[in-house]
């Protein structure tokens, strides 16, 4: 190893340079004298202290910034030319504990993810999916601008006060998970008016229905008629007790119809050639008023009897033709259509 020295006593004199640059070994050490600068390992010094090699201190105290290769550290700021910085802990899982991580507007503290500017979002944009692999808590308002799918259960609100509100159309089925269990609506809140093209029930209990067709298993409404869809059915309104049907002012009671507005008249009217039939073997006619002038008749003809609305007057059949009743053997007729009780042609049979 060649070993330096400066030749002549070791004086202030030696030491003055005067413009002139002072090199060991070269460039093992070199004082570049006139920029006030030094070098190890490099007679080009272009730092105040230049090394061109590995440096080893056990303690480094810079007052103000300094640069590593891109990163440069000034006060509590790492900084980089480039467009990353990235933090390498040593090991298979290192890790690198930060109490409090700001990022913009981003503040990452503990667990806690926040945003310190007012009323600014956070959003996550990821280019797949966002997996949340645990429950999640939403204490604040949840909004979705594209689809929701969810798998297993859902429970939406947890008291009454609750409401769940639908601006969109419903675009599949409702079906229960199990039959004749669940309501819809209630008896102190229900819905207002259901528009359904057909509805199918087992029993229908309500104040006001109104369609345009209503059906049964053979009876059908439909606007204001009433029809059966088997041929040679009746139709059946029954009451119990003494309970009667009353369609406008008549009263159905067993075999019995009853006017009920007081002194009122009742009057079967038929459209063109029409008759008023009352079957029977016999029958009692009991003129209006029931005057001397108008005396009960009994006839006992067999057969049914009718009111002849054309003619006027009252006929029965004999059992091949319809006569008159002033062709029998009673020889009573009746100047007009009045003169006929409804409650004596009720007695008839």
């Amino acid at each position: 190893m060649a070993v330096g020295r400066i030749s002549g006593p070791l004086l202030k004199d030696n030491l003055l340079r005067n413009g002139v640059n002072l090199a060991f070994e070269t460039s093992l050490l070199y004082l570049d004298v006139n920029n006030n600068r030094i070098g190890i390992n490099t007679g080009t010094p272009a730092y105040d202290l230049d090394v061109n090699g590995t440096t080893r201190t056990t303690n480094l105290q810079v007052t103000n910034s300094t640069t590593i290769a891109d990163i440069t550290i000034s006060g509590s700021t790492i900084s980089s030319t480039n467009s990353t910085i990235t933090l390498v802990p040593n090991g298979v899982n290192g890790v690198v504990y930060q109490g409090t991580i700001s990022v913009g507007q981003l503040q990452l503290n503990s667990n806690v993810i926040s945003s310190v500017g007012t009323n600014t979002d956070i959003n996550i944009s990821p280019t797949g999916n966002v997996n949340l692999n645990a429950n999640t808590l939403v204490n604040g308002n949840l909004h979705a601008t594209g689809n929701i799918t969810a798998d297993g259960n859902i429970t939406l609100g947890n008291s009454p006060t609750d409401t769940v509100a639908f601006d969109a159309e419903i675009n599949s089925n409702i079906i229960p998970n199990v039959t004749n269990q669940y309501d819809l609506g209630s008896s102190s809140l229900q819905w207002n008016n259901v528009y359904a093209n057909n509805a199918y029930v087992n029993s229908t209990t309500a104040t006001t229905v109104n369609t345009t067709n209503f059906y049964t298993s053979s009876l059908q409404i439909s606007n204001n008629t009433i029809s059966v869809n088997a041929s040679n059915t009746d139709i059946n309104l029954s009451t119990s007790g003494t309970g009667g049907i009353v369609i406008g002012n008549l009263r159905f009671v067993s075999n019995t119809i009853t006017n009920i507005v007081s002194n009122a008249v009742t009057t079967f009217v038929e459209t063109g050639t029409g008759y008023a039939k009352f079957p029977g073997t016999y029958g009692v006619v009991v003129p209006v008023g029931n005057s001397s002038n108008r005396p009960a008749v009994q006839y006992s003809e067999t057969g049914m009897m009718r009111y002849n609305t054309d003619l006027q007057y009252m006929e029965v059949f004999n059992g091949t033709n319809w006569v008159s009743v002033a062709g029998t053997s009673t020889g009573v007729t009746f100047s007009d259509a009045t003169d006929i009780s409804i409650e004596a042609a009720l007695m008839i049979g």
